[in-house]
């Protein structure tokens, strides 16, 4: 189970899963979604679409985890990250899932490629 704020800039109610039910967000509202069912990165880009804005509880969620990874950071976008260290930022969607699917070696060469255009 996660926890969220939500923010619904929408003009409709928004419904989330919670444990035993669901929990509305009226419109022009915001709320803390609590025991509320995972929400995917698609998600979360489609409640955006709709003025709604959802983003992870931070005391609530796991510690990151150690390594180069690419993570979603909302509008779309990716950042390549080492822990909570973002190293590079702006990436597409397909850029990133490049990334992941690369060796740690390449990562790095990645990185410094990506460093030395700027």
């Amino acid at each position: 189970m996660a926890e969220y704020h939500v923010k619904n800039g929408s003009h409709v109610d928004k419904a989330f899963k919670v444990r035993g039910g669901h929990q509305v967000v009226p419109a022009g509202k915001e709320a803390d979604v609590v025991d509320a069912k995972e929400i995917t990165e698609a998600q979360i880009d489609a409640f955006e679409r709709e003025g709604v804005k959802v983003k992870a509880k931070g005391g609530k969620t796991k510690a990151p985890e150690a390594g180069l990874k690419a993570i979603h950071s909302g509008g779309g976008k990716f950042n390549v990250v080492d822990g909570d260290t973002v190293l590079l930022s702006g990436l597409s969607k397909a850029d990133a899932d490049a990334f992941n699917a690369m060796s740690d070696a390449e990562k790095i060469t990645f990185i410094e490629a990506e460093k030395a255009k700027f």
